[in-house]
């Protein structure tokens, strides 16, 4: 039983994506999904296409690596949602091993895999078209390659480590953007946990070394192709459209937020001196993928309502921590705002448990990346967000988690071992 244990957890939570994904399209799998999906559908057909250089302007919202994946498979939707499931799940059993390598128990480990298999947000979004699974996984490899960097003696496996865990997290921004500087405070967890000069600079250098060429490579691609060097263009048009619009929605008296977006793409229009005199909503759908100049003014903009009113860009974040870490859209917002709550609560009493034993070196392990994937929400994105937003850190939340239950139970096998007072005659 101890042996199949894993395995029924990885079939558990393989059944409930399943039924998730049947409850939404049907048995039918009738896929006409719309949102996000549809940029990664165009960018495929592109490269079917044979648009090999990604000229297409989609590639400066989307980076090349899940749409190469749909063209893969020859845009079968079924096909590609059963793919994602099978990605989903494999989460699972590197969750299971990064609590291993973090030295919890084999039950304490089961546990953590059993969380990530019931966790609502990701049972949603490995159920639907979008290149979370993907990028997730490869965030999950890193994670794993990480510690073993951490641990690795030998030049040669410090240097394979690095490059296998830097390559993992480019790979991983390749295929949706948000992990695209996740090296830099990862590179300084190394530089700071790891004993010997040498020894952790070599260790940093080989993991920032796939970092930057990564993100290099693509910025040089969009600049020679768009005449834009950022990595994407989302984050400056979630910026303006989401960020800055939900600060002005509640400045205005909670004005309607379409009027409010439309108005914030006429003030970038008149900024690089285009008239709005015949202004369209059009417009505003060109600034997801604009020239430099564009970005550049959608951000000024973006910033001038930003600092004009600072209170309302502070709720604005509040709510939108709130939105990415408890709020689940949909059929699960319910049963998946009681389940982060709790899984919120059980994480923050292991961390504060790792804290207290001064078990630094695990602790901003975990609590890096958490604190770079969702302050970077926070302050370019907020309505745009629902707990999609962690989903990439739900192994290290289930792991904090478990810390959490293992430091409740010690507390609790202490009281009940130690001697009773004297009963007073």
């Amino acid at each position: 039983m101890p042996r199949l244990a894993l395995p029924m957890i990885i079939l558990l939570g393989l059944a409930l994506r399943i039924a998730y994904t049947s409850s939404v399209y049907g048995l039918t799998l009738d896929l006409d999904y719309p949102g996000d999906y549809w940029d990664y559908h165009i960018a495929a057909k592109q490269i079917l296409r044979g648009d090999t250089a990604f000229t297409h302007r989609i590639f400066l919202v989307r980076p090349p690596l899940y749409p190469l994946v749909v063209a893969a498979l020859e845009v079968n939707r079924p096909l590609l949602l059963m793919l994602n499931q099978l990605l989903a799940i494999t989460i699972i059993p590197l969750t299971y091993r990064l609590a291993r390598q973090l030295c919890l128990s084999y039950q304490l480990a089961l546990l953590t895999a059993l969380i990530v298999a019931f966790d609502p947000t990701s049972i949603k979004y490995s159920g639907i078209l979008l290149a979370e699974p993907l990028a997730n996984l490869l965030l999950a490899l890193a994670f794993v390659a990480l510690l073993a960097l951490k641990r690795a003696q030998i030049r040669s496996m410090i240097l394979f480590w690095g490059l296998i865990a830097g390559g993992l997290i480019a790979l991983s921004a390749w295929t949706r953007p948000a992990a695209y500087l996740l090296w830099i405070p990862m590179a300084a967890w190394i530089l700071g946990t790891r004993r010997g000069k040498g020894l952790r600079g070599l260790a940093a250098l080989a993991l920032a070394l796939p970092g930057l060429f990564g993100m290099g490579l693509w910025q040089s691609h969009n600049t020679a192709v768009f005449n834009n060097g950022s990595f994407t263009s989302i984050g400056a048009f979630n910026l303006l459209y989401y960020r800055a619009a939900a600060t002005l929605h509640l400045a205005q008296g909670r004005q309607d937020i379409d009027a409010i977006k439309i108005s914030l793409a006429r003030r970038v229009e008149e900024r690089l001196g285009n008239s709005a005199d015949d202004f369209a909503e059009e417009w505003r759908v060109r600034h997801r993928a604009p020239a430099a100049p564009g970005e550049a003014a959608m951000r000024d903009v973006a910033l001038d309502v930003i600092t004009d009113h600072p209170t309302e860009f502070a709720l604005a974040a509040l709510l939108g921590a709130h939105q990415s870490l408890i709020e689940v859209w949909g059929a699960l917002s319910i049963p998946g705002a009681v389940w982060n709550i709790a899984l919120l609560i059980a994480a923050a009493f292991g961390l504060w448990s790792l804290f207290c034993q001064r078990r630094w070196v695990e602790a901003m392990f975990l609590v890096l990346p958490c604190l770079y994937f969702l302050s970077g929400t926070a302050l370019v994105c907020t309505t745009c967000m629902d707990t999609r937003a962690r989903v990439m850190i739900t192994p290290l939340l289930a792991v904090m988690a478990a810390y959490g239950i293992m430091h409740l139970l010690n507390r609790r096998r202490a009281a009940s071992a130690s001697p009773s007072p004297p009963v007073d005659s």
